[in-house]
């Protein structure tokens, strides 16, 4: 049996809330502190200025654990052997409150697609599966909540930097290759990412 068939994919409950936050708190960032304040809440915080900095972690971890208690957020837990070792922020691109830079992509807000925004995987899982498992699990939930069109962003172009860049945010968005294995189509390519979809 591979690693792969061991992972298991549970949709984001308010029960699993305390699974959630041991796996940012503890796990997701081992290895990219610098984004370990985040708690994948970049999407849902209105306006234009997100505090990237660790004083603002606190602030991110509350709001981020409200909306879950309140079953706003949404996205799936890739589990090993009981233990969080990824997750997926994937739903209706329409539960986004701020798209940000993909806002670009959106030319018919009503359209019923569901957007995969963030993968994360812990160090020691990673080339095993676990972002497969969740990208084809955010495809069953988007046909399960009546959407047509799954659509994801990977970065093509990275910004180039003086550092190498890190394995999360370098793969935060998911490979191309991994859509492209899984039936997606490349919809456009803009400067930095493309948009890829997959009719469903």
């Amino acid at each position: 049996m591979s690693h792969a068939a061991k992972v298991e994919v549970r949709e984001l409950t308010p029960e699993l809330l305390d699974d959630y936050l041991r796996f940012f708190d503890k796990d997701a960032f081992t290895d990219f502190p610098e984004w370990s304040e985040c708690y994948c809440g970049f999407y849902d915080e209105p306006g234009d200025n997100w505090d990237a900095s660790a004083k603002a972690g606190p602030a991110h971890r509350a709001a981020r654990a409200e909306r879950i208690r309140s079953g706003q957020a949404h996205g799936l837990l890739a589990l090993v052997e009981g233990k969080v070792v990824g997750w997926c922020n994937a739903q209706a691109r329409s539960r986004f409150l701020n798209m940000r830079r993909y806002a670009t992509v959106v030319d018919d807000p009503k359209e019923p697609v569901g957007s995969i925004m963030c993968f994360l995987v812990a160090p020691g899982h990673r080339g095993k599966g676990v972002g497969t498992a969740l990208l084809k699990a955010a495809c069953d939930k988007f046909r399960r909540d009546n959407l047509h069109v799954a659509e994801g962003y990977p970065t093509t172009n990275p910004v180039k930097r003086a550092r190498e860049i890190p394995w999360a945010e370098e793969n935060y968005k998911g490979s191309l290759g991994m859509y492209l294995k899984a039936g997606f189509k490349i919809h456009g390519q803009l400067e930095r990412f493309a948009i890829v979809r997959k009719q469903l």
